[in-house]
């Protein structure tokens, strides 16, 4: 009843609006807007609430095999991969916040699924090649209503490519091909044309390295394929797929101690894993995606639906004998999708009004099974107060439903007594949203392109990932708490001179009933003989557990424009401390394992017309962090792992060889050195990260 009382309110909201509503063909304002065009040549816009990242101008040393391998110039973003040669799930954080309090999403839905099992597993960015994107919006913090609680380090919308009439039947093709160090292989050939109105992409990604860790071989190969109709008053409707069959063997141990040492390789030791076991995952991805948009005398109404299937199939030999053989496959199927109207309302006011949901399953007992079901209904309202003053506000009304399995699928044994095998939780909340903006141009000649915004919004996120309700096989989602608070940010935004431009802001989170690990301090866990001294009905009520509240205080920066005509640069830092204000002393480790201190750098410098140097520099202050791996069902390994501080500089150079010559044209060769000073550090997982690599890349139209 609740829920429908909420629904109505929003619903009449949307009704009460519908008299003011005039022509949607007008463009809205954007707000704030600053271009920087250095060389990374209009490749960056920034905006008080978000950075826009034009992909295919974006130049980088490498050549990237997913975006990630552009994220990384940003501070916010933090690297987090067991190496940088072999993409896997989930290898950045953003804002200090995994990608289980951050939203990534295409074409503004989220990109979603349980995960957990053996890992977290909710984001693969092996699946998202560079050529699928148009440009990579990043939000920090959660000031916007159209994306779930998630989103309390913030947002990244990957945008693809809007469809466009052709004048020739002649398809456009672009082919890059690279190779470098440890056999290293990136090559994508991708084609998009049309006949009238009819459009149609399609593309092809073949990614294989030897990796630089014993066994770490990696063999990934994506298939993307769009078809499309433009529709009349500038809309569209397009449909696309895309196959992923990617094979990724696992890190082992490599001690020079044990006499299967191989000195060709570095020495790891906090693997899970022994060279007898030869461990592997592979995986087949499927996705399908609708996306339409129509503007209309009742605003620009936009239609987005998935539907998409994953599987992990992770194999490894016994550990002691070498002759048992484990297969462990889970699958993953989602489905979700968001119906949204932005309608103007005079020469001020926009409003966006919407709904999305998202339904989630996966095979934990051996059977598909629904753990999640997401549903959010929003209205934001941009508006021009005065001609310098901006005000974006919002609500959104969010209902979560999880199930959580309280028996061991082995054995059939119910977990917490007198409680149901599947526990089934629900909590709904309205969460309101704001970010105001003031433009300072109209003071004084000297504060010209200068703005100071104030976002303030309300955090709420439910336990809605099989790693928190389902973590390690335990049943924690029956006693957690959503967690709660609010997040405020300062932004000053300034052209300093000419296109050099800054943005530095600081941001206050408080979060409530923040959900973190306890095993090392719960009293109520029944296994190890113990169970008679567990209260009946209360096993695992503390395995992971709400702290009662965290404080994060944060600092961003980002400056960047042209020094020369020829000499562009771009300057990142971001600072995070994150501080436990309860008594629980798991709160002082859990927010202990992240780097205080991250910065990026980079210089663009044409030393002749149609040649380019590319320097980038980063920095990564000292981190502790503890890393898990399930080696058999419900037994995990954990490691501490102390990383020290390091310095990362990457060159490349990208010579034009000409734009024009036959059928081909805009041909490029770079030549790139990553890790150039050969700097020795490690990554989270505490293997040593990849040494000095070398590459070379061919790129070219047809």
């Amino acid at each position: 009843m609740k829920n429908c009382k909420m629904m109505t309110v929003l619903l009449a909201m949307v009704l009460v609006s519908i008299p003011q509503l005039c022509m949607a063909e007008e463009e809205v304002r954007k707000v704030g807007e600053i271009q920087v065009t250095a060389p990374r040549e209009g490749s960056v816009v920034i905006t008080p609430s978000a950075t826009t990242i034009n992909v295919e101008e974006y130049e980088t040393p490498g050549i990237p095999q997913n975006i990630t391998d552009i994220l990384k110039d940003r501070a916010i973003i933090d690297f987090r991969g067991e190496t940088d040669l072999v993409p896997d799930d989930d290898t950045i954080y953003m804002r200090g916040f995994s990608a289980s309090r951050f939203v990534t999403a295409i074409d503004g839905l989220t990109v979603q699924k349980t995960g957990g099992r053996k890992s977290s597993h909710i984001v693969d960015y092996a699946l998202l090649p560079t050529w699928l994107i148009e440009s990579i919006e990043i939000m920090p913090g959660p000031h916007s209503a159209l994306y779930p609680g998630k989103s309390i380090g913030g947002v990244l919308n990957l945008v693809t490519k809007t469809p466009e009439e052709y004048s020739t039947l002649k398809p456009e093709v672009n082919l890059t091909t690279s190779y470098g160090s440890y056999n290293t292989q990136n090559h994508n050939i991708n084609l998009q044309g049309g006949v009238h109105s009819f459009v149609y992409d399609l593309g092809f990604q073949k990614y294989r390295t030897d990796g630089y860790l014993r066994n770490n071989e990696a063999d990934i190969d994506t298939v993307f394929g769009r078809i499309g109709y433009i529709l009349p008053s500038d809309g569209h409707i397009t449909l696309s797929a895309s196959f992923t069959d990617a094979d990724r063997e696992i890190p082992i141990n490599n001690d020079p101690a044990n006499s299967d040492y191989d000195s060709d390789y570095p020495k790891v030791e906090t693997s899970a894993f022994e060279s007898i076991q030869q461990p592997t995952w592979d995986k087949e991805a499927t996705s399908y995606r609708l996306n339409y948009e129509q503007p209309t005398l009742i605003g620009i109404w936009t239609l987005g639906a998935y539907k998409s299937k994953e599987n992990r199939e992770r194999n490894y030999w016994d550990k002691e004998t070498g002759t048992e053989y484990t297969e462990w496959e889970t699958i993953w199927w989602q489905h979700g999708g968001r119906i949204q109207d932005e309608i103007r309302l005079g020469e001020n006011h926009v409003t966006t009004v919407g709904f999305d949901m998202a339904q989630m399953y996966d095979n934990g007992p051996g059977e598909k099974k629904k753990r999640i079901d997401n549903r959010g209904t929003y209205i934001q309202h941009e508006w021009t107060i005065i001609p310098r003053l901006h005000l974006t506000a919002g609500l959104r009304y969010e209902d979560v439903n999880i199930w959580v399995q309280n028996y061991s699928s082995s054995t059939g044994q119910v977990y917490i007594t007198g409680r149901e095998k599947w526990i089934e939780r629900n909590w709904n909340q309205l969460v309101p949203k704001s970010f105001l903006t003031y433009e300072f141009d109209d003071i004084s000649e000297i504060l010209r392109d200068t703005s100071l915004s104030l976002g303030v919004s309300r955090i709420w996120h439910a336990p809605d990932y099989h790693g928190v309700y389902n973590g390690q096989g335990i049943p924690s989602g029956a006693w957690l708490d959503p967690e709660h608070g609010i997040a405020i940010d300062f932004v000053f935004t300034r052209r300093l001179w000419n296109d050099v431009n800054l943005k530095a802001g600081y941001a206050f989170y408080e979060i409530k009933d923040y959900i973190a690990s306890n095993r090392d301090y719960d009293e109520y866990d029944p296994r190890g003989g113990n169970r008679p001294d567990v209260p009946y009905g209360q096993e695992y009520k503390d395995y992971k557990i709400n702290l009662e509240k965290v404080h994060r205080h944060g600092v961003e920066l980002e400056l960047g424009g042209h020094l020369l005509d020829n000499l562009s640069f771009y300057l990142a830092y971001a600072y995070q401390d994150f501080q436990n204000k309860g008594s629980e002393p798991t709160g002082e480790t859990t927010l202990d394992q992240r780097a205080k201190h991250r910065v990026t750098a980079g210089l663009r410098f044409n030393l002749f017309e149609n040649t380019l140097l590319m320097l980038d520099y980063a920095y990564q202050s000292k981190e502790v962090t503890e890393v898990s791996e399930e080696i058999a069902p419900d037994e995990w390994y954990f490691t501490e792992v102390h990383i020290d501080p390091y310095h990362i500089v990457d060159f490349g150079i990208e010579q034009t060889l000409f734009e024009e010559f036959g059928i081909m044209e805009n041909a490029r060769l770079k030549f790139y050195i990553k890790n150039l000073f050969d700097e020795e550090y490690q990554n989270v997982s505490g293997y040593p990260a990849t040494d000095q690599t070398f590459g070379v890349a061919l790129s070219f139209s047809l």
